[in-house]
């Protein structure tokens, strides 16, 4: 029993002391770390939470959406256009204005389940918005367990009956769609894809949903011809979380930048042996900060990335390579992979026909993989004693 407490003491002692050789600099990253993760769990639980929590469901008073319509559905409709608004809210029930061109309808719907309430439709969720949940043994408010739920067909150019196939697995219901409307990009989004069939089961149409918002971003219909319903603008929040992130995320490295700055001035001596070290002017300092923040406001979620809109991709991704060879400088090399979709964006100007929108490598860290390759090298560099200008 002795021998096991003297053991269990000596790891204590063993731990005790190999915290306390760490550097400040340690420190300042557990601190880095630790925030980063509570951030992303509070930021998580309110992903749960979804917008409906923050602002309630699409049908709530004042929300609308605008969506250009072509071919058949644009056809079914008599117009180009199809604008959807909740005029009313009666407890649970929403009343709902659908406008397209001549045409005026009103429709009461269950705000939480999103199906209407009554005349023919009744019990049928409209594709405009529904909920698939993401949490194992939930149940969708809009179509319960049922993986092959009846949609209405309403608005949309489609005949008969109509339901969708939802997988098992709800990840495997979730896509990367980048969409762009005519007035508006919403950027990159984890949406919903749901696979539309007739009673024969012939697929005939599909729809893409904001996975946070619920609200439609795109359908393409297949029935009688080629049908398309695009979103052109929503004033409901659907990027919602994707802003709260880039917001909260850069906040936290700002902040703990000045932090670890001021940590440095005050550790001077330990500061210079550690091995990233780089002077306290201002070529140090902005070269700190920039390769603190690439990846977070030229990379993963980046400014470019967030608007969707294809020329301020290319003018953030070019301030970013210029930045970066600034500050790793050959290690900015990766950031060159950024402009690779541009060689297919010129052959499409070749060809006389407009550009849309670049599908960047967004899902690459780019620019995490410059930094740390620079960072790696700066420790191999001062554990083998060879030294690294100071950068």
């Amino acid at each position: 029993m002795e021998e096991k407490g003297e053991s269990g003491s000596g790891w204590k002692e063993k731990i005790s002391g190999w915290l306390r050789s760490r550097s400040f600099v340690f420190y300042d990253f557990l601190i880095l770390a630790a925030a980063i993760i509570a951030f992303l769990i509070l930021w998580l639980s309110m992903t749960r939470a979804s917008n409906v929590a923050m602002f309630g469901e699409f049908y709530s008073e004042g929300f609308s959406a605008t969506y250009c319509l072509e071919g058949s559905a644009a056809r079914a409709v008599g117009s180009g256009r199809l604008e959807i608004e909740t005029v009313e809210v009666n407890g649970d029930t929403a009343v709902l204005e659908v406008t397209a061109g001549g045409m005026k309808k009103r429709l009461t719907v269950d705000r939480k389940t999103a199906k209407v309430t009554d005349g023919e439709l009744a019990g049928l969720p409209l594709v405009f918005y529904y909920d698939i949940v993401r949490e194992p043994g939930q149940t969708s408010k809009t179509f319960g367990s049922n993986k092959e739920p009846a949609f209405s067909t309403a608005f949309t150019g489609l005949t008969g009956d109509v339901s969708a196939r939802i997988k098992e697995s709800n990840p495997d219901n979730v896509v990367m769609w980048y969409h762009e409307s005519d007035e508006r990009s919403y950027g990159p989004q984890f949406s919903w894809e749901l696979q539309l069939h007739d009673q024969d089961g012939k697929r005939v149409g599909t729809i893409i949903n904001d996975v946070t918002s619920g609200v439609l971003l795109d359908a393409r219909f297949y029935q009688d011809g080629w049908g398309a319903m695009n979103l052109e603008r929503t004033n409901y929040p659907t990027g919602l979380n994707r802003w709260a992130i880039f917001y909260g995320l850069n906040s936290i490295l700002i902040l703990w930048g000045i932090f670890h700055l001021l940590r440095c001035r005050k550790h001077r001596e330990e500061w210079k042996s550690h091995w990233s070290y780089f002077p306290l002017g201002f070529v140090g300092i902005s070269s700190f900060y920039i390769r603190l923040m690439a990846f977070t406001v030229f990379g993963f979620l980046g400014i470019g990335i967030l608007t969707g809109d294809p020329y301020i991709l290319l003018v953030t991704d070019l301030i970013g390579l210029t930045l970066m060879i600034y500050a790793v400088g050959i290690f900015a090399f990766p950031i060159v992979f950024q402009f690779i979709p541009w060689i297919a964006a010129y052959g499409v100007f070749a060809g006389g026909r407009p550009l849309d929108y670049i599908q960047y490598p967004f899902g690459v860290p780019l620019y995490l993989v410059a930094v740390v390759m620079f960072e790696l090298h700066r420790y191999l560099c001062h554990k083998e004693k060879q030294g690294l200008p100071p950068i």
